[in-house]
């Protein structure tokens, strides 16, 4: 009898609940809203603040259907006088239903004239010395526009000047526009408060554990005693997070002494040290790949790095060990790396040993790195039968520019490099290698992406025969020309075997699109080859591939599947190639 009344009341209590809801989710508006007059651009906005608009609830009756007319009727008041329309009104007024019909609410807006500002004052709430008092002091021109928006941004612009001008507790306080509605033009009024004067101080870091503070202090990017600029403080927060030694950076700006100068205040947390990772591929040409690293940061306490990386596939294998040391004051970084690598190609078969060192320097906000290096090389390289065993000495120089905003999933920005290598000892040359990519975003939302890239490469003072296998110029594969086999890009041997060239040409297009938040389809065409010529030979015969693929977006990068075909599919080539990586393929 208990289980029974239990569940009758529990329907009960259900039906009521179903029941008075019912005609709230049933519920129709009882009338309908126009709005007229509005100017152009404005209606949908005045759409989107008005409440009877959106029908969030019923009006069963006149006077509550007035009493939120007239709360629309303030709400664009106000935004008239936001875009400019200071003399702007709102009236409305209820036809009312006639038989099968609705109320109508019917809005009329008289617009008005816009306005123009004329003048603009600055004020302050404080004292200080040497402040800009008008907007042509901090250099600011003004078009006369008397939107809201348009106001914000001077202000917003001005307090900026205050900051990069020496004034780190500047801050807004209001602003007015003082409409003449007889001549149609208004007296616009900012008012700040700046704070004293300031120029920067010490540094003083808290939170480090392992952190050397003397390393903290050489990233600082301002002499002591230099006016305070906010733009210093960001740059000073970027070169702290670009280390990679920080889960969290916080900079704040003490207090003035009487003569002005200011500490800085920088709280930080260190991240874990140590990171192991992982990765995997696959294309149909080499096999699965997999790479595997172990890195440890801040190994003497200011930012050394070891790092351990192993990279496998059916075609190269390979061990790296590297050390980098930041160098602060340049600003750049010293390096070092020993490299083994083994490289089973259908082209020649190598063992190779390389030790090499150098030095690298930033500049433009470390957009450019330019990268001098001293390297020893030994390989045994193994081709037809015959073993050759190679030493080289070389001194790879590069410049490379880099805007790219993210490096797994670019979608603004411009990548190029170029790498020139003298090479002596069993043989004497150089090679030259220019690459480029960049892309262009586009449609809604920049919902297409259409992507590009070339390279380049020259060999200069030898001749085919006289190059070793290794050191030659290939294409083909995943990371070149997409539809061909690994170095198959290119002419091949009486056993299609390839042959690799003294020179080298690639590029590549690819357009991809959005199909949703996670999903986004592309299509390519890359093409390539390379030559027994020094220099690019465009008169040669092009390999070309095309195709498609798809990528997710995870949050850890894009995973990419595509799939490629050959156009001018020789009897040695595959009829497709499928790959499968993370990142997009340029």
């Amino acid at each position: 009898m208990r289980s029974f009344s239990y569940f009758a009341l529990k329907a009960v209590v259900a039906f009521a609940c179903v029941w008075a809801a019912a005609p709230m989710a049933m519920a129709e508006q009882n009338y309908t809203v126009e709005i007229q007059g509005a100017p152009n651009g404005l209606k949908e906005k005045l759409q989107l603040l008005s409440r009877l608009e959106k029908g969030l609830r019923d009006y069963p009756t006149s006077a509550s259907l007035r009493r939120a007319a007239l709360r629309d009727v303030e709400a664009f008041n106000e935004a008239l006088k936001a875009a400019g329309y200071y003399a702007g009104d709102t009236r409305f007024t209820l036809k009312p239903a006639e038989s099968g019909e609705k109320i109508v609410v019917a809005f009329s807006i008289d617009a008005g004239p816009a306005f123009k500002i004329i003048k603009y004052e600055i004020l302050y709430q404080d004292d200080a010395e040497g402040r800009p008092k008008t907007l042509e002091d901090a250099a600011i021109k003004a078009d006369g526009s008397a939107t809201g928006a348009d106001l914000r941004d001077l202000q917003l612009s001005f307090l900026n000047y205050l900051w990069e001008s020496g004034y780190p507790s500047a801050e807004i306080s209001t602003r007015r526009a003082i409409a003449d509605l007889n001549t149609n033009t208004a007296h616009a009024v900012f008012i700040f408060k700046s704070g004293p004067k300031a120029r920067f101080g010490e540094v003083r870091p808290s939170g480090l554990e392992k952190t050397d503070p003397s390393y903290v202090n050489k990233l600082i990017t301002w002499e002591p005693g230099d006016e305070y600029e906010r733009s210093k403080i960001i740059g000073y927060r970027d070169r702290l997070a670009e280390t990679g030694l920080f889960s969290n950076i916080d900079i704040g700006v003490g207090a003035p002494t009487a003569e002005g100068i200011a500490p800085i205040i920088v709280e930080l947390q260190e991240r874990q040290r140590r990171t192991i990772g992982a990765g995997a591929s696959f294309n149909t040409s080499e096999g699965l790949g997999g790479r595997l690293f172990f890195e440890n940061r801040n190994v003497f306490s200011k930012g050394e790095s070891f790092r351990i990386e192993a990279n496998g596939s059916s075609v190269e294998q390979s061990l790296n060990f590297t050390v980098d040391k930041p160098l602060p004051e340049l600003p750049g970084n010293i390096f070092a790396n020993i490299e083994f690598s083994n490289e089973t190609t259908d082209a020649f078969d190598a063992r190779s040993l390389r030790l090499s060192g150098g030095v690298a320097k930033r500049w433009f906000d470390d957009r450019l790195i330019t990268r001098g290096a001293l390297a020893l090389e030994t390989s045994k390289v193994k081709a037809d039968g015959e073993e050759e065993r190679t030493y080289f000495i070389s001194a790879p120089l590069s410049v490379l520019w880099d805007s790219e905003d993210d490096i797994l999933n670019p979608t603004d920005g411009f990548r190029t490099s170029l790498v020139v290598t003298p090479y002596t000892g069993s043989d004497t040359f150089t090679q030259v290698k220019w690459s480029a990519r960049s892309r262009i975003n586009f449609g809604d939302h920049d919902r297409f992406t259409l992507a590009g890239r070339a390279s380049l490469g020259a060999t200069f003072d030898n001749t085919l025969e006289g190059t070793p296998l290794n050191k030659r110029f290939f294409a083909g594969g995943g990371g070149s020309v997409r539809g061909f086999g690994f170095q198959e890009a290119g002419p091949l041997d009486t056993e299609s075997d390839p042959i690799g060239g003294l020179s080298l040409i690639e590029s590549a297009i690819e357009l991809r699109g959005r199909v949703s938040k996670n999903i986004q389809l592309a299509g390519f065409v890359d093409a390539g080859t390379v030559s027994s010529s020094n220099l690019p030979d465009f008169n040669e015969d092009f390999f070309i591939g095309y195709g498609g693929g798809v990528r997710y977006l995870s949050t850890i990068g894009p995973i990419r599947l595509d799939v490629a075909f050959p156009t001018n599919k020789r009897d040695s080539d595959r009829s497709f190639q499928l790959y499968i990586a993370l990142g997009q393929s340029f």
